[in-house]
């Protein structure tokens, strides 16, 4: 089963014979860290002091010839000329295996630290950019994992998503860190999130509420005549209805370097009945205006009104194969939905659940995603457009 406790597998300057500091660490680096901010973004490693060879990533790089532009700075912030280095983007240097490497024509000590822009891994010549790739990529090709240790339609439906809402991911892992740690950063930049199943593989999900679902992603319905013990809380301080953003971040200096303040993706209305509710977030693996823009529109339209958690216990075995993160349907009576009506199939995404075999029952947490099972009319004449229902839009009341 997939570990997701294990340390990354990163290189160090101390594999190879000549190294200028023997315990840094070879970085991994993904996407277009050519963008965003000044100077260089992270340190090349000293390798070799007396052939003056420094690595800029543990890994290849995408070549240069499918349009890698690669930048050195100085410990100044100035460009070092082209013609002071060689570039070799894939170098098997010392037999450690391939690495990007820039070897100076004379000693570079006094240019310390030397500082690196470049576009980063690649599939082939194509560099890989949406984050969903990006933690296929670490698991499989970098950590190891069987490409079926990953749940192949979360994965597929996460990757669709991220790419319709335009979404680049560019970042690096410069330290020891678990696989797990790293996943969570990296998806929840994006207010993505992932889990194991139970069957170990593990999934990816790319939506808070409920997202792309299709009718076929519904794993169940939860009547109310087999619950009891429901619990209904909604917490505004988890409420969000603007939310700023900082990205573009630089890993040589420990800061970010650009910001969106929110304020066009606000929610003026929200903010009229509940007051106030701003977040900031930091998005290290963000670096495009467009996807912060994005991110912080998203947040505030899933949280900008207080979002429902349901506690419940389901009196049966019947939906045991349950697990967290899957999308089921809940009917209670006495919740009411946006119109006031009962809450009729409305979507949840299951939090949490705990068995209780010997009582024969379930716990569950529930988030109340804010949509629910709708239901269409044919255009036949069969319903009247009287303004009595929504054409494609009404709630589905039928029980299931």
């Amino acid at each position: 089963m997939l570990d997701l406790n294990a340390q990354i597998p990163l290189k160090r300057a101390w594999d190879y014979s000549a190294p200028r500091r023997p315990s840094q660490v070879l970085p991994l680096v993904w996407g277009e860290m050519t963008s965003g901010g000044s100077g260089g973004l992270w340190n090349a490693v000293c390798l070799d002091s007396e052939a003056h060879v420094y690595a800029l990533a543990g890994h290849p790089l995408r070549p240069l010839a499918a349009g890698n532009q690669v930048t050195l700075y100085d410990k100044d912030g100035q460009a070092i000329a082209g013609e002071d280095y060689d570039l070799n983007l894939a170098h098997d240097f010392q037999g450690q295996g391939a690495i990007a490497t820039a070897s100076f024509h004379a000693e570079a000590r006094d240019k310390e630290p030397i500082t690196v822009r470049a576009q980063g891994r690649a599939d082939g010549d194509a560099l890989i950019t949406n984050p969903v790739d990006i933690a296929a990529d670490l698991l499989v090709d970098l950590a190891g994992a069987a490409a079926e240790e990953l749940e192949a339609t979360s994965f597929s439906r996460a990757r669709a998503r991220a790419a319709a809402l335009g979404y680049a991911a560019a970042g690096l892992v410069q330290s020891p860190r678990s696989l797990g740690e790293v996943l969570t950063e990296l998806l929840s930049n994006f207010l993505g999130s992932w889990w194991q199943g139970g069957d170990g593989r593990l999934k990816a999900y790319l939506d808070l509420g409920a997202g792309s679902l299709v009718e076929g992603d519904l794993a169940c319905s939860l009547r109310e005549g087999d619950l009891s013990l429901v619990n209904v809380t909604a917490k505004l301080s988890e409420m969000v209805n603007r939310a700023q953003v900082h990205y573009c971040y630089n890993y040589a200096l420990g800061e970010y370097e650009a910001g969106f303040d929110g304020l066009a993706t606000q929610d003026l209305k929200v903010q009229g009945l509940y007051g106030l509710a701003s977040r900031t977030l930091e998005l290290k693996w963000v670096r495009e205006a467009s996807a912060a823009q994005t991110i912080s529109g998203r947040l505030v339209g899933l949280l900008g009104r207080p979002r429902r958690v349901i506690a419940c216990r389901e009196n049966a075995l019947g939906n045991i194969p349950l697990e967290k993160g899957d999308a089921a349907l809940l009917s209670v009576s006495w919740l009411s939905d946006q119109q006031g009506g009962p809450l009729k199939n409305q979507i949840v995404r299951v939090l949490g659940l705990e068995p209780d075999l010997e009582a024969g029952a379930l716990n569950y947490t529930l988030l109340d995603t804010g949509f629910f099972k709708t239901k269409a009319f044919p255009a036949d004449g069969a319903t009247l457009a009287d303004g009595a229902r929504l054409a494609g839009g009404a709630r589905d009341r039928a029980d299931y």
